[in-house]
């Protein structure tokens, strides 16, 4: 168990907008940070981080914490073991007479780590000349190759295997990792006579690895199977060498494979990444989307790369991704394109390259035959069913009058049959706290207040959040009370840490609000709220002897109306 005071010095020395900028590019704005959200797909910034309370909030989604809980999203730790990594980069000594059980996922690192050394070494010894003469001979050289620590796994089956068991890599380690393979006849290699691109996640930490075969042996192209640090879904080859360049660009550019992302790393388009034999899914948009506005897809150039540019329009669309689709009117792929036509050639594709859903629209067109009446619908159809999922009303009307355009109709006609609610199926974003209304603006009050003026707090305010109605806002005002109560800090990082995600959520929302007048007057504000929330239900004594007697004669009904206005309080607008 680590010690209270040791988390507290994490949360208190860390600086949290450096551990999310690891992450999620940040902009100083005021006293914040802000970016896009890393646990939701949004266009516009609603993240915002806070270096001086240490805690993030998404005004789009809710997401909030603190720099430990951070960690534990993005990384998939324990709490324990995100404590002591933050601990570690910081330099924070936490006893080892207390520690906990290590981190299973270290060991997995450690593994990799040790066969990318072994690949590199051996792609440079003397067993790596034929791979050294392959590389060579698609036409790279050497600087590539460190650039992106080429490797070569040699045709032994137990070369890695005798390799890492000198280095201390226990062997459930090294199978976690998916660098050896357990059979009949015991534990072997799995890459064997093989180019090996190491493949890293965004701190640049070898996660897996990819192999292209040297001879006949299939498959030509294997990777790492899925572990406790690689997830293909979620991960691009080339991201952490790429992550600058496409910040500075302001878009990346995705093509398929290995040799074509260094082939263009080669000709000095650096905003390269690649998928590795994987469809491109949400998860992979949302890693790129903090770092760029748009994404242009590199594909192979015959029917099968074009079908893969565009079975990933759903997806850009649906994550609201600007994606442009690149022509090379030369060459089966990149890497022949770029030796026909050169870097010139490819940076003209790219500027050139076209909306992904223009793409689409074209290919469909030239799929149906728009002669005849079945071509049409076959065309109306299909192309209502991507322009229904454009949320932006502007591209939604470019987009239609070129539909319009191809059928022989009326943009208007097209317009009519596009009635519908935009984004449909949606529905708006909760934003917690921030949309209390009525009598819950009154207990949103008393919150804001203590938060800011803990020096404030009295019986009479522990009394009122007793009486709460909203059950979020009295787990939070029992919580700031006790505090208040021991004499404690309400610190927002350590109050994060106490509460769910919904709760906390709600708490954030407080935290990152404005003064909205409270610094002017807040012994005011709090003692109105008070009032009102003390007297909410209390019905005056003539009022009682007048319910007494409508009960009495009978007018239960009138008796009872009276006094359910009264229960809804200022809400009901019950005032008698």
């Amino acid at each position: 168990m680590i010690p209270k005071e040791k988390i507290e010095e994490v949360r208190d020395r860390v600086s949290i907008v450096q551990v999310i900028s690891e992450y999620v590019p940040l902009t100083k704005r005021g006293q914040n940070h802000t970016g896009l959200c890393p646990f939701h797909s949004e266009k516009t910034p609603s993240f915002t981080v806070s270096e001086e309370k240490k805690i993030y909030y998404c005004f789009g989604c809710n997401a909030t914490g603190n720099a430990i809980t951070f960690v534990m999203k993005k990384e998939g730790l324990e709490f324990p073991e995100a404590v002591r990594s933050l601990a570690r980069r910081w330099g924070i000594d936490i006893p080892e007479s207390v520690k906990a059980g290590p981190d299973p996922r270290e060991a997995v690192f450690h593994a990799l780590k040790a066969a990318a050394e072994f690949f590199y070494k051996e792609l440079r010894a003397q067993s790596g000349a034929a791979a050294r003469a392959y590389f060579k001979g698609r036409g790279f050289d050497e600087e590539i190759a460190n650039r992106f620590n080429v490797g070569f796994a040699p045709g032994k089956w137990d070369g890695l295997t005798a390799y890492l068991k000198k280095k201390g890599v226990p062997t459930e380690a090294a199978l976690d990792a998916g660098l050896i393979i357990k059979g009949e006849k015991g534990i072997y290699d799995r890459f064997r006579n093989r180019i090996i691109f190491p493949i890293t996640d965004i701190k640049g930490r070898v996660i897996g690895f990819g192999g292209r075969a040297l001879d006949n042996s299939m498959p030509k192209y294997l990777n790492s199977p899925e572990s406790a640090v690689f997830k293909k879904g979620e991960t691009f080859y080339g991201f952490f060498q790429a992550k600058q360049p496409i910040m500075k660009e302001g878009f990346a550019v995705i093509v398929e494979g290995y040799f074509d992302l260094l082939a263009l790393h080669k000709h000095g388009f650096t905003n390269i990444i690649a998928t590795m034999g994987t469809a491109l899914t949400p998860q992979h948009l949302r890693v790129l989307k903090p770092f760029c506005g748009s994404i242009y897809s590199l594909f192979d150039s015959d029917q099968a790369g074009k079908n893969a540019a565009i079975r990933g329009l759903s997806l850009f669309l649906a994550e609201e991704m600007a994606c442009r689709a690149v022509l090379l009117p030369q060459g089966k792929d990149p890497d022949e394109f770029l030796r026909l036509s050169g870097p010139d050639g490819m940076k003209k594709a790219i500027e050139s390259a076209e909306p992904l859903m223009e793409f689409f629209l074209k290919e469909l067109e030239n799929k149906v035959k728009l002669s005849s009446p079945e071509g049409k619908k076959k065309y109306f159809d299909t192309a209502m069913e991507y322009l229904l999922k454009v949320r932006n009303v502007a591209e939604r009307g470019h987009y239609a009058s070129i539909v319009a355009a191809a059928l022989g109709m009326s943009p208007g006609a097209i317009y009519e049959a596009l009635k519908m609610p935009l984004g449909e199926g949606a529905g708006p974003v909760k934003t917690g706290v921030l949309e209390a209304k009525g009598s819950n603006l009154m207990e949103l009050t008393i919150l804001r207040v203590i938060l800011k003026h803990p020096e404030l707090f009295s019986d009479k305010i522990k009394t009122a959040i007793e009486v709460f109605i909203d059950p979020v806002f009295r787990k939070i005002g029992l919580l700031l009370a006790g505090n208040c109560e021991k004499g404690l800090k309400n610190d927002p990082a350590a109050l994060l840490g106490e509460l769910k995600d919904e709760d906390a959520g709600a708490i954030a929302a407080l935290l990152f609000r404005e003064d909205d007048g409270f610094v002017e007057d807040p012994g005011k504000m709090l003692e109105d709220s008070l009032k009102r929330v003390l007297n909410r239900g209390r019905i005056k004594e003539t009022t009682q002897e007048m319910i007494r007697m409508l009960e009495e004669t009978g007018r239960d009904e009138v008796a009872s109306l009276i006094k359910k206005r009264f229960e809804a309080g200022p809400a009901g607008k019950g005032k008698v």
